[in-house]
């Protein structure tokens, strides 16, 4: 009896280890799938925030003309608040590129959404409304999205998007 009782317990410990690796293959697959749609919801909020300031700016014909204006010349905006109103504008769309930088840093968001802040910033980078407010507001950012920033700036990396290309005449 003592035998047969010491093989059953090496058979049930047996079946136990197998049950625990299966488990642990289960768990591993979860928190994979876990890991993937966190990752998603996260890439999907910080592009609906990009793209609601977007939808919000460009529906506004006061806000797309003060912008228009402000990155054209800043001097033509003559008053405390229509200037503050173009910088907070500004300042808002740059926050969403901080936190797009710094979830794409992390590995949250594919590289690709970081190419394209890239892009947009080198667009609009030589833009006297640009200029003067990123040298106004620099300070106001995180150091490494401000080095990054700045190596975009200081890049020979340009984009011509054609619609800047009009700001310089009008």
């Amino acid at each position: 009896m003592k035998y047969s009782l010491k093989k059953t317990a090496l058979i049930t410990e047996i079946i136990g280890g197998i049950a625990l690796f299966i488990s642990l293959i289960f768990v591993g697959v979860q928190f994979r799938e876990n890991t993937i749609a966190t990752k998603s919801a996260t890439a999907n909020a910080a592009n609906a925030i990009t793209v609601s300031w977007y939808n919000e700016a460009g529906n506004s014909a006061q806000s797309s003309q003060l912008l228009w204006d402000y990155i054209k010349d800043p001097k033509s905006i003559t008053t405390g608040a229509e200037k503050f109103q173009a910088t907070i504008l500004m300042h808002g769309l740059i926050l969403s590129f901080q936190n797009n930088y710094y979830l794409a840093s992390e590995g949250t968001l594919d590289q690709d959404v970081q190419e394209s802040l890239t892009a947009s910033i080198s667009a609009i980078k030589n833009q006297p409304g640009w200029q003067e407010y990123w040298k106004n507001r620099e300070s106001h950012f995180f150091v490494e999205f401000r080095d990054y920033m700045n190596s975009i700036l200081t890049s020979e990396f340009e984009v011509d998007e054609g619609i800047y290309e009009t700001l310089k005449g009008n």
